[in-house]
């Protein structure tokens, strides 16, 4: 295990990710199906707010449509203009929040939006640029983090945060899996930048329906790449 491995399994344990995992290549790891279920078992059987609250963070659409006996997620479009749900993170999985949980609580979608932002930016505190892999696909380089705490796709929706890990320079970046975002650059092929797109979404059941996100001097902003179905 590298310096780089060592500090994404530190934020790790500290988020409470200690489960099994399975290899999916390219470095990618995902929890094993035992893992999932019981975490799942640990639950508070009130989902009381109080108790829920430090661990929801925001969540981007994923490809496959979730359970009809999950219920309607709730979602509010963020910027770059993402349709963006909220999960509770139970180590290995995401809980979504839908409707009828929200109207339980105590709190409304304003509260809702600004706690999962202020928790996602306290997950991703100890990550560094450092934390980035460097690698060439095809002669294009690219700059990948996963972050070891499952939040790497939201940075999106913290320019500040992304800056400071990618730098501020022009970039094209895609978020394929919910701890995985990478940065290529900004003139990169976009034929390229959808299938390589394409490869990391199709390796996770639960990857992400989005395209890609370019950042310059403008901010940062969403791209399509093709037409595409968004579910969360």
């Amino acid at each position: 295990m590298n310096e780089r491995e060592k500090r994404r399994e530190k934020r790790r344990r500290k988020a409470g990710k200690r489960y099994r995992t399975w290899d999916l290549g390219n470095g990618v790891e995902q929890a094993t199906p035992d893992a999932v279920l019981r975490a799942m078992g640990g639950l508070p059987p009130d989902l009381d707010w109080p108790v829920l609250a430090p661990n929801v963070i925001p969540i981007l659409p994923r490809r496959r449509a979730m359970p009809d006996a999950a219920g309607e997620p709730f979602r509010v479009t963020l910027p770059p203009g993402i349709p963006t749900g909220f999960g509770i993170d139970i180590g290995p999985a995401f809980l979504v929040v839908g409707e009828s949980l929200l109207r339980s609580w105590p709190i409304g979608p304003a509260d809702l939006v600004a706690t999962a932002l202020a928790n996602l930016r306290e997950r991703l505190r100890p990550v560094r640029a450092r934390d980035l892999v460097k690698q060439s696909l095809d002669g294009v380089p690219v700059r990948v983090l996963q972050s070891g705490v499952g939040c790497a796709s939201a940075l999106v929706l913290v320019p500040d945060e992304l800056e400071r890990i990618f730098g501020a320079g022009p970039q094209c970046l895609i978020a394929p899996m919910r701890d995985i975002l990478i940065s290529l650059p900004p003139d990169t092929d976009r034929a390229f930048v959808a299938w390589l797109n394409d490869e990391f979404s199709e390796m996770d059941p639960n990857g992400l329906a989005l395209d890609a996100f370019v950042l310059d001097a403008d901010g940062i902003r969403y791209e399509a790449l093709r037409r595409s179905s968004i579910a969360s």
